[in-house]
């Protein structure tokens, strides 16, 4: 899930000193020189907290080069307007640092199924991304979560800079739950209990965006957490791969009875849900929630909306945690969502200065700061959460995390049917049940592939 929001958040901390290193490289870089400016353009999406923390380090690199202008760019993920803006200024050669979504290695398709590339797994595949691999700066990064995010061939093509818990996440008013004597359920029947006992006592247990497909975060947790159970964490990214060719080879498809037991566990959920859901639009459910202070206990949302929670009610005490999916406590962990990816295209006009300018998002001082803005989890191996107070959940439960399970591989062109359940039309949210929504789904991926 990866929305953005428009609502205004105040401007991250100032962010830290510059290092050394990322003010010596660039021939255009020395504060004693006095030739004119040369613009370095960076874009972005529009996420607050990332966005004012974006503006906030531009400032600091423009500080450190008195010779460099930075124009930046972002637009909302709406309407397609952020695809528009970056094709726009990949076609026009004229970008230096751009954000991307991590592809994962879903996005390369074995040979085999003749799908190609899209996105920027297609840049990459096309030589159009510089392989980031060999840069300085990107010793501070788990390389092995880079090479899931964005590698290819051995080489890596970004710096995925974002990772959220997207699937399942479930933002927590603590005092609410407190006055119900409530702790953070462990186990699916936990959760159902828990839920019965705010319904009757008067509250609305779920708040969620239906109207944008908010919904499904339920049945991706509950599935992740089945799928996986008693795998590790570094398994996932096979046991997507194993799924896939199983549905690909015919042994597995979306109305076998696994998923007919995840829907039904969904469906157990939906029935707490705010009974206007269908209405509400992602861009004001945060906020919505947040000043609600005394009703809708849970908010299902990634972590990614840490700042305009917090900025529409900064008095609410808050956390975050998972949705049990299954009633196996030790199997309910943590899937982690790699998200934002900054990429340097071949054609950026001033590479060297896009490497410095990744030198000091790197660092690990400003990149702590990025975490507070954005509310991701950390990428750096050696920068944590800790201090972060909604985050504490989040934070003990971050070692036996994984990378979130992709779907199996679907040729371009398929009807959104193939690729799962349509959560829109499938019961409560709509009026088809879940044999109806599993079937579509079964039939439509079939065809997808000609078998």
């Amino acid at each position: 899930m990866s929305i953005r929001r428009p609502v205004a958040i105040g401007i991250v901390a100032v962010v830290a000193a510059t290092s050394a290193a990322a003010c010596s490289s660039s021939k255009s870089s020395g504060s004693g020189s006095a030739g004119p400016k040369e613009t370095l353009t960076i874009a972005e999406w529009t996420n607050p907290g990332a966005v004012d923390y974006t503006k906030a380090l531009d400032a600091q690199f423009e500080k450190a080069h008195p010779n460099v202008k930075i124009n930046f760019q972002n637009t909302s993920t709406a309407n397609g307007a952020w695809g528009q803006l970056s094709n726009s200024l990949l076609q026009s050669k004229s970008v230096d640092v751009l954000a991307q979504f991590a592809p994962t290695q879903k996005a390369f398709p074995p040979s085999f199924t003749n799908i190609k590339p899209g996105g920027p797994a297609a840049l990459i595949e096309a030589g159009q991304l510089v392989d980031l691999k060999d840069q300085p700066f990107m010793k501070n990064y788990d390389m092995t979560a880079q090479q899931s995010a964005i590698g290819y061939n051995g080489g890596v093509y970004g710096v995925m800079a974002a990772e959220y818990a997207g699937a399942g996440a479930i933002w927590y008013k603590k005092d609410l739950l407190a006055k119900y004597n409530m702790t953070v359920p462990t186990t699916f029947t936990e959760f159902l209990a828990d839920c019965a006992k705010l319904k009757a006592a008067g509250k609305t247990p779920i708040f969620l965006a239906g109207k944008v497909g908010m919904q499904g975060g339920i049945w991706q947790g509950i599935e992740n957490q089945t799928l996986m159970a008693g795998k590790q964490p570094a398994d996932s990214t096979q046991v997507s791969s194993d799924r896939a060719n199983a549905f690909w080879n015919g042994t597995q498809n979306w109305n076998n009875q696994a998923y007919k037991d995840i829907g039904a566990k969904y469906q157990q959920v939906m029935q707490y849900i705010e009974p206007a859901a269908a209405g509400v639009d992602q861009q004001t459910a945060p906020g919505l929630w947040a000043v609600k202070s005394d009703d809708y206990p849970f908010l299902l949302d990634g972590s990614w909306d840490s700042s305009t929670i917090l900025k529409a009610n900064p008095k609410l005490n808050v956390g975050l945690f998972v949705l049990p999916g299954t009633d196996n406590a030790a199997d309910n962990r943590v899937p982690v969502k790699p998200d934002l990816t900054w990429v340097v295209p071949t054609s950026a006009p001033h590479k060297d200065l896009a490497m410095e300018w990744l030198t000091m998002f790197s660092d690990p001082a400003n990149y702590q700061n990025w975490l507070k803005a954005t509310g991701s989890m950390s990428t750096e191996p050696s920068v944590s959460n800790s201090g972060t107070s909604w985050m504490d959940w989040l934070n003990q439960h971050t070692s036996d995390s994984f990378v979130q399970l992709t779907t199996p591989w679907i040729p371009q062109g398929a009807s959104n049917d193939a690729a799962g359940p349509d959560y829109y039309k499938l019961a409560p949210i709509g009026s088809d049940s879940l044999d109806t929504i599993l079937n579509r789904s079964a039939s439509a991926y079939t065809k997808s592939i000609g078998k």
